[in-house]
């Protein structure tokens, strides 16, 4: 009688452990409540074809040139069109056009900053305070 009981309570062990692996693969997928964070030293968001289209990097330091924050948004050719750059001493902003030879940079670089603008036909704007 003892071995019945035994072996009444793992056949019904067994069928609450299948049941639950059954209703885990039919039931949905949800996702789990609250934002999360994504953290690495790099991240690149590329298209259909595996061409990158966005980049953000951090930049070593090199000699001159302080460690330095990269944001691009980038052209399906693969010319970066916007660029936004911060660092320890200064930040900066550039817009290029469709032909590649016009352009638009904003620096505040130190105690100084500057405007600079190019046409396509090679003129240059320069506004600085």
């Amino acid at each position: 009688m003892r071995r019945e009981v035994v072996l009444a309570v793992l056949t019904a062990a067994n069928l609450v452990w299948l049941l639950g692996i059954g209703l885990t693969q039919v039931l949905p997928a949800t996702a789990q409540g609250g934002m999360g964070i994504v953290r690495g030293s790099a991240f690149e968001l590329v298209d259909p074809r595996g061409r990158v289209r966005a980049s953000l990097s951090i930049q070593p330091e090199v000699e001159g040139a302080s460690e330095t924050v990269l944001f691009r948004l980038i052209h399906p050719n693969g010319q970066p069109s916007v660029k936004i750059s911060a660092s320890m001493t200064g930040a900066g902003l550039s817009f290029v056009g469709g032909d590649d030879e016009s352009y638009i940079i904003l620096e505040a670089d130190g105690p100084e900053s500057r405007l600079k603008m190019v046409e396509q036909d090679g003129r240059e704007h320069l506004v600085s305070p």
